[in-house]
């Protein structure tokens, strides 16, 4: 008997040992995983050129042998257009504490930057057209801010100058755009002081939200020679409805945005997303890997590039000047 109990109390110390052995194991893992350096990542919302970025920024972490769930960790949120929802984001991304926050796009940018600062958390921004504007930074250069990321802006004289050279006739340009999105508010700003030594006129048509879109386009047929979309989320994200209308109506669209180009742009002046995302890619690995943010400087100059679709221009009976740019790509639909 006393045998029997002893075999019995044997084998319950052997198993408990093992589930112990087992338990700790399994919690060393956990742990060791919570511990991997936080990478979040927030985006106002999905379309090909925030999406290409976003894509270009972890392709620069694989590049510099950062993995998600291996040395790091991923977190991407997406506000789907809704500033007041990106600010909530913002805030519980840096509740996580990362090791650095990516803000794709002004409004995320805008809604992280204070969060940021009150935890000393890293901003690296994407997407955003006027860094300073935005109050995003105070130079391009080294700054005081622990903010740093890649502008996406054309200048301004260019965008209307690539425009007026496809279309010679040009009198009246619209414009869609978000008036809540700061930088579109500023393009569209600068646009009409830059139409007027060139005698073009600025029309706009505002769309708070994607649902006004197709409204705002239908508000400018018959009134405008071309249309601009400028570096707006929300018009992006709406492209295929302008495009539709603007082809009926017999509108070339035009913008600085290159991911635009497979939805029917007659043409772009701009840079490749994915390649700025690239960029961005670099500061991040450059903050993981000690360098502060604030020392990191941002880049200015980077070489645009114009696209031309021939047959999106005859679908809105557009014809193409003979003496275009030697440098001047095709678009192969």
């Amino acid at each position: 008997m006393k045998k029997t109990i002893f075999l019995t109390l044997s084998l319950f110390l052997v198993v408990a040992i093992l589930a112990f052995k087992k338990i700790s194991k399994d919690t060393l893992a956990t742990s060791s995983h919570n511990e991997l350096p936080i990478v979040a990542i927030t985006q106002i919302v999905e379309h090909p050129a925030l999406d290409a970025e976003r894509n270009g920024i972890i392709e620069s972490l694989k590049d510099a042998g950062f993995q998600d769930e291996k040395n790091i960790k991923i977190i991407y949120k997406n506000a789907q257009g809704n500033i007041s929802t990106s600010a909530q984001i913002a805030q519980s991304l840096v509740a996580e504490k990362p090791k650095v926050l990516i803000a794709i796009s002004t409004p995320s940018a805008q809604s992280s930057l204070k969060e940021c600062q009150e935890q000393n958390i890293p901003l690296v921004f994407a997407a955003v057209s006027d860094p300073i504007e935005a109050k995003l930074v105070s130079t391009f250069q080294e700054r005081k801010e622990a903010a740093v990321g890649v502008s996406d802006s054309v200048p301004i004289s260019k965008r209307l100058r690539f425009i007026k050279d496809l279309v010679p006739q040009l009198k009246k340009l619209g414009i869609i755009y978000n008036p809540g999105e700061a930088n579109s508010s500023n393009i569209v700003k600068l646009m009409k002081l830059e139409a007027k030594s060139h005698g073009i006129e600025i029309i706009e048509a505002t769309a708070n939200k994607t649902s006004e879109v197709d409204g705002a386009m239908r508000s400018l047929v018959g009134k405008v020679d071309a249309l601009y979309i400028p570096d707006d989320n929300t018009a992006a994200s709406s492209i295929a409805t302008i495009i539709k209308i603007a082809e009926q109506s017999k509108i070339p669209v035009f913008s600085c945005d290159t991911s635009l180009m497979n939805s029917g742009l007659v043409a772009t002046y701009g840079y490749s997303h994915f390649t700025l995302g690239k960029l961005a890619g670099e500061m991040v690995v450059k903050i993981l890997n000690g360098t502060l943010a604030n020392q990191i400087p941002i880049p200015e100059n980077i070489p645009a590039e114009l696209i031309i679709n021939p047959n999106a221009a005859k679908r809105v009976n557009l014809e193409l000047s003979k003496d275009l740019p030697n440098d001047a790509k095709f678009y192969k639909e």
